[in-house]
């Protein structure tokens, strides 16, 4: 039996929000499932259903599959699609708000759809992966670090911080206060056990000059910005199988080709600030 609100067909459209409202113009030269309902002559597809469940799942408990919840999805869907005509009919969409709302749900799905269709395109071969594996993790020391972290903006904060931890004040003290890093200044700056490959390079060198319980003398610089270190412990440990971390390599030179494309992009792109971002 479905749960009372459920039966309320104007519940999840609210939930949904304005960038699935903004989804239900007619798409009949291009998706080709079966027509489910027509409302003023536009379609509402198995695909439009099959979108709109998916969506409503991140947000409602997932409805039982019968004739009976299937009849409360089409019906919002019906819904959606109602509110959608009549705020095209009432010039909505001209709305500054709306406009921008549409603009900007607009370029995202231009964007994810393009970077698929690279990623599809450009496959890494297996061979990759597993070359990143015996450089990234058979060829580091087998060893794993435990340490702390106080993440700051500039180098100056850093060198202050760093005066106060040798005047006695405590690491946990300082990270939970000034620690950039969110996850691990709630904990005092700890950053848990990790390998040479789970880290930026600057930040290992510094990290294996370290003896546990030493302090970084000096800031160290990541693209994230500066860190004072502290080494905690380490201990030896045997690398990880290559099926245990394929999908994270994987997933990195992705990443790498993702940003040599926005590279290349942008190098032949006719880019002007007006003003400084």
């Amino acid at each position: 039996m479905l749960r009372p609100h459920l039966a309320n067909p104007w519940f999840p459209v609210v939930l949904v929000g304005a960038a699935l409202l903004a989804g239900c113009q007619s798409r009949a030269p291009i998706d080709k499932s079966p027509t489910l309902a027509t409302v003023n002559g536009e379609r509402i597809t198995e695909r439009d259903y099959r979108d709109y469940v998916r969506a409503r799942d991140l947000q409602e408990p997932s409805l039982p599959d019968n004739a009976q919840a299937r009849k409360v999805v089409l019906n919002e869907l019906i819904n959606r699609v109602l509110l959608a005509q009549a705020a095209r009919k009432a010039g909505l969409q001209r709305l500054p708000t709306v406009h921008v709302a549409l603009k900007e749900d607009g370029e995202n799905i231009l964007a994810r759809a393009m970077l698929k269709r690279f990623l599809a395109t450009h496959r890494i071969p297996v061979a990759a992966v597993k070359a990143l594996y015996h450089k990234d993790v058979l060829a580091t020391p087998h060893e794993e670090y435990e340490a702390r972290n106080i993440l700051v903006a500039t180098r100056a904060e850093a060198l202050t911080l760093l005066q106060k931890l040798h005047r006695g004040v405590r690491f946990s003290v300082l990270a939970r206060r000034y620690s950039l890093d969110s996850p691990s200044a709630d904990k005092g700056g700890e950053l848990g056990w990790f390998s040479a490959a789970d880290v930026l390079p600057s930040f290992y060198r510094a990290l294996i000059r370290l003896r546990p319980g030493q302090i970084a003398p000096q800031p160290i610089k990541t693209r994230y910005g500066w860190h004072i270190i502290e080494l905690q412990a380490k201990r030896p440990y045997a690398p990880p199988p290559f099926k245990a971390v394929e999908t994270r390599l994987y997933r990195s030179l992705e990443q790498r080709r993702v940003d040599d494309m926005m590279a290349d992009m942008r190098h032949k792109a006719d880019i002007r600030y007006m003003q400084a971002p």
